[in-house]
């Protein structure tokens, strides 16, 4: 179902559909599941499972935070639509793998360690999350359905060609001037700017002791 979800959606993958997906009857399902709810809290606990363990070193906590960042849009990327699951599906206690748990300890124990109070540490690591979350599915998932991407520019130039006597010349001139980046090149981009605030975070704390 994990793979169904990343694609579709998890309100889109039906009994039906998961059956057909797996060559079986739609009763044959219910032999290893009581209905589409225990399914689906499988295929989260299966998704959760696959969080990657950060390799961090304080000593070069950005190189540290740039691969860990890489390696959580691996994981999103392979399933980006299943990150809408608290969206699309009403959850019961889906079992989270303790690593998930160990890991965030990680990162905070890090950030911590760099020289971020509690707070900032926490703000600091919700910020990462959004980041690479809403890169994958704005920008990753655009790109690998073979969508244009709006990451290259202000707006697709389609929606400018849509209105060709509207006077947004700053805009026209952006879209102009605008150099095309790949997608790991814009991906490089939303993490350095995620640095930039954790090194002014530092500053900042330095500065009040």
């Amino acid at each position: 179902m994990l793979d169904l979800a990343g694609v579709h959606g998890f309100r889109a993958v039906t009994m039906r559909l998961l059956a057909e997906h797996l060559g079986v009857t739609v009763r044959a399902l219910y032999n290893y599941a009581d209905d589409r709810s225990e399914i689906v809290e499988r295929a989260v606990a299966l998704f959760i499972e696959q969080w990657p363990a950060p390799r961090l070193d304080p000593e070069h906590w950005e190189r540290s935070i740039r691969e860990y960042g890489a390696a959580l849009r691996a994981v999103y990327r392979r399933y980006p639509r299943a990150l809408l699951v608290s969206l699309d599906e009403r959850l019961g206690d889906v079992a989270i793998h303790q690593d998930r748990l160990i890991h965030t300890d990680a990162i905070l124990g890090m950030l911590r360690t760099i020289g971020l109070g509690v707070a900032e540490a926490q703000i600091v690591h919700r910020d990462l999350t959004l980041r690479v979350f809403g890169f994958v599915l704005l920008v990753d998932y655009r790109h690998d359905q073979g969508e244009p991407v709006m990451e290259h520019t202000p707006v697709p130039p389609l929606w400018l060609q849509a209105h060709p006597g509207l006077a947004v010349p700053h805009l026209r001139e952006a879209v102009a001037a605008a150099p095309l980046m790949t997608v790991d090149e814009a991906f490089e981009h939303v993490m350095h700017g995620w640095i930039v605030t954790v090194r002014d975070l530092l500053a900042t704390a330095q500065k009040t002791h």
